[in-house]
C-alpha cells in the first residue's frame, strides 16, 4: 500500500518538540544527510504554541506542545522497543510525534494527546505512517482511540467512558491515495525530500484528526480532500518575520492553513482553521526532556512559555 504523503488549506494568517529515548544514531542517508545529522542526536525537538481552541460555541485560550523525537517500535505488536530481545529485523526506526494540547472549559479542563508513528524509511518512501492513537481526559471522563495501518486495512479500536461509545472495534479500507491528517504534520515538513513542488496539488483520502473525530463525535471515515503546496511567503510569529511554506486543504470542519519554517528543519510556525481554531509557535527547544524532571527543570518551561 502506498501511504500518501501530505495535506492543509489557505487562509492569510499575519501570526503573527516524545516520552521516549532516542540513543542510537543512524547511519547517514547519501540523499539526505541532514535528517540523521539532525534527528540522530538523542534529543527530541519540543515546541510550545499558543493556541485558541472553540469547544461548546466559545473560543478558549490553549496551549500545546509538539514533541519530535526518533525511536525504535516493535514491526509487529508496534509498540516502543526498550530491551536488546528485539532483533534488529523486527525493529522499525520511526520518527515519533506527540502533540499534546490543555486547555480548560468553564470549571474544567481537558488534556489531550495523540502519538504519531512514522516510519522514516518505509517501503514506498520515506515517512511511512504505522499507528497513531489518542487519549482524551474531562471531568467525565476519558477516552482511548487507536487505529494501526495493517496492509491495506485502517484497523482501530476505541475504549470510552461514554455510554454510546463503550468499546468497540473498527477498520475501514486504506486506498493507495489514504493519509491521515495527524501524520501529515510529519510529513509535510519535508524533513527527507520534497512531497510536493512548489504549487504542486495532490488528491486524497483523508483520515481526519483524531481530535477533530472526537469533538463532533463524528464515526471515523474517509474524505475526499486536495492538499495543495503554496510559494513561499513570510509571517510574522512571536514578533519576529519567518519565511515559510503554507499547505493547505479542506476536512469535515473547513479550509485549514498550516504554515511551515522554509528552513530546516521546518518546524510547524502556525496554522489557522476555519471554524476559529488556530495556533502560532512560542519557542523550541531540543533536549532529551525525559531525564529532566526535577524540580529544577521547571524552569525550561518557563523558557517554553507553558504554565508550570
Amino acid at each position: 500500500m502506498t501511504l500518501l504523503r501530505t495535506l492543509l488549506l489557505p487562509l492569510l494568517l499575519a501570526i503573527p518538540a516524545a516520552s521516549g529515548q532516542s540513543e542510537t544514531l543512524h547511519p547517514q542517508d547519501a540523499k539526505a544527510p541532514d535528517f540523521y545529522a539532525h534527528w540522530g542526536d538523542g534529543q527530541a525537538e519540543i515546541s510550545s504554541y499558543k493556541i485558541v481552541q472553540p469547544r461548546y460555541g466559545q473560543e478558549r485560550t490553549a496551549y500545546g506542545v509538539m514533541i519530535f523525537v526518533t525511536e525504535e517500535i516493535n514491526r509487529q505488536t508496534l509498540i516502543k522497543v526498550e530491551s536488546d530481545a528485539t532483533p534488529p529485523q523486527d525493529r522499525l526506526y520511526v520518527l515519533k510525534l506527540n502533540n499534546v494540547l490543555k486547555f480548560t472549559t468553564g470549571i474544567y479542563d481537558y488534556s489531550v494527546m495523540t502519538s504519531v508513528f512514522s516510519q522514516v524509511e518505509g517501503s514506498d518512501g520515506p515517512f511511512q505512517l504505522h499507528k497513531v492513537n489518542l487519549s482524551a481526559q474531562e471531568w467525565c471522563g476519558h477516552v482511548y482511540d487507536e487505529i494501526q495501518v495493517r496492509d491495506d486495512r485502517l484497523v482501530g479500536h476505541i475504549n470510552s467512558y461514554f455510554e454510546s461509545e463503550g468499546q468497540q472495534a473498527y477498520q475501514l479500507d486504506a486506498p493507495s491515495s489514504f493519509a491521515s491528517e495527524d501524520h501529515l504534520l510529519i510529513q509535510i515538513r519535508e524533513l527527507k525530500e520534497a512531497l510536493l513542488p512548489e504549487g504542486g496539488t495532490m488528491e486524497m483520502a483523508l483520515l481526519p484528526s483524531l481530535w477533530s473525530t472526537r469533538q463532533a463525535h463524528r464515526p471515523h471515515q474517509l474524505y475526499k480532500t486536495t492538499l495543495h503546496k503554496g510559494a513561499p511567503t513570510t509571517i510574522a510569529v512571536g514578533g519576529r518575520q519567518h519565511a515559510a511554506i503554507p499547505w493547505t486543504w479542506e476536512s469535515p470542519d473547513g479550509d485549514k492553513t498550516v504554515w511551515v519554517e522554509q528552513a530546516y528543519p521546518r518546524r510547524i510556525l502556525a496554522w489557522r482553521e476555519a471554524g476559529g481554531g488556530s495556533g502560532q509557535l512560542q519557542a523550541t527547544l531540543r533536549k532529551p526532556y525525559w531525564r529532566l524532571h526535577g524540580n529544577q527543570d521547571q524552569a525550561l518551561r518557563d523558557e517554553l512559555g507553558i504554565p508550570r
